[in-house]
């Protein structure tokens, strides 16, 4: 498509998909009979409404402005996907009497309903920003998730027992020949190989094409790496937290919403204003209140399991000044710790940035405290050529000439 024509059609789609998402969610509310959890309103709010509708919006900016970039129609197709109403299939706690067409198309739509939102993520990385891949010979990774995706569709429906997402009852396929065992042995042993392949073949091709990217480019794909790498690590934390303690997975499904969110967020400030805001200094800064907030958390929680067990042995009872103390404690360490925390991210991350700072930190300095003109401007010549490291650098003064008033 060229610029300027067809437009309007990822617009018409925007509209349909938040459409069709609100529709499910006043479904989905008038089918609930008591009150729903947290889990449930993150679920339906959420991953229902919120998710479709950012990425659809997000798509459809990318697509009116660059037509011809996969990236924004990978980011359609998972919001055309997202607003499937698996709720419907929930809402059956207790399998159907006997397997209808209606009840088997939704099944196995619901069977291959989340390679189509999860594919094109994987994706985005290997088209990622120009919507190509680094050259042609990366073509591989479109067709094998292509080729993935239609062996899926074409192998599922013939399994000898349907079974929706959610696992929550099986009946027996009338059209299965392919016993369960060969789906749950070799079919998943191919298919973990060939979704390994692809998820390392898209991430290495970003890699690739970061080494050969001039700066803008290498600032937008920045922008991505820093959205997958902050989903990788509350989706790590989330499966931790979730096999310590289930009461805290209201919380991690919404922190795992806000994660995912933050991939179409990162891709369009990267594709259409990633002039507007430094990545580096994001990223640093997340580094930085990142390590502080984990070294308070292990010390506030360390002090306060410690010194109750002191008191505990002392007095025979807990007591509340333990954790005002361990408070305060933390109230105390903050400014310096994230002191040497920045100190020691510049150190080793931004080796230039911390010598340009330092540099700079040493002339305001001199600046202060010396008189002397000639000393001050060789400082002020050090501190140009170490921190822009020109090839000449020249330092003009202006010679004002006194007035006989002046002089008087």
């Amino acid at each position: 498509m060229k610029h300027g024509k067809w437009t309007w059609l990822p617009w018409i789609l925007v509209g349909i998909i938040i459409l069709a998402a609100l529709v499910d969610f006043v479904v989905w509310l008038m089918l609930q009979s008591a009150s729903s959890s947290f889990h449930s309103w993150v679920t339906a709010l959420g991953w229902g409404v919120v998710l479709p509708a950012v990425y659809s919006v997000v798509a459809a900016l990318i697509i009116a402005r660059q037509p011809g970039n996969r990236v924004g129609w990978l980011l359609m197709v998972v919001g055309l996907v997202a607003v499937f109403p698996s709720f419907v299939l929930e809402a059956m706690s207790s399998p159907p009497s006997e397997v209808t067409p209606g009840i088997f198309l939704l099944v196995w739509l619901d069977g291959w309903s989340w390679i189509p939102i999860i594919f094109p993520i994987f994706l985005i990385p290997l088209n990622f920003p120009t919507g190509r891949p680094p050259t042609p010979r990366w073509n591989w990774v479109n067709w094998l998730a292509l080729g993935m995706w239609l062996f899926f569709i074409f192998f599922s429906p013939f399994i000898n027992t349907i079974t929706p997402n959610n696992g929550q009852w099986s009946l027996p396929n009338p059209i299965g020949f392919i016993p369960d065992a060969v789906a749950e042995g070799p079919f998943i042993f191919l298919w973990g190989t060939g979704l390994l392949t692809l998820v390392s073949a898209s991430v290495a091709s970003l890699f690739v094409r970061y080494r050969r990217a001039q700066y803008h480019e290498r600032q937008q794909i920045q922008w991505l790496l820093y959205a997958g790498a902050l989903f990788v690590i509350v989706y790590g934390s989330s499966l931790v937290i979730a096999n310590i303690d289930t009461q805290f997975s209201g919380l991690n499904n919404l922190l795992l919403l806000l994660s995912i969110l933050a991939i179409p967020v990162a891709i369009a400030i990267a594709i259409l204003r990633y002039r507007l805001y430094d990545i580096d200094v994001i990223i640093r800064k997340t580094l930085q209140y990142g390590v502080v907030t984990v070294l308070l958390l292990l010390v506030y929680v360390g002090s306060v399991v410690l010194l109750q067990s002191l008191v505990e042995n002392l007095t025979g009872e807990q007591s509340p000044i333990v954790i005002v103390i361990s408070t305060l404690a933390i109230a105390a360490l903050f400014n310096p710790l994230r002191s040497r925390v920045q100190d020691f991210i510049d150190r080793r991350f931004y080796r230039k940035k911390y010598n340009a700072e330092k540099a700079l930190a040493d002339f305001a300095s001199t600046a202060r405290d010396e008189v002397e003109m000639d000393k001050l401007t060789a400082a002020l010549l050090g501190v140009m050529e170490e921190t822009l490291q020109p090839e000449t650098a020249v330092l003009w003064l202006k010679k004002i000439e006194r007035s006989t008033s002046d002089e008087r």
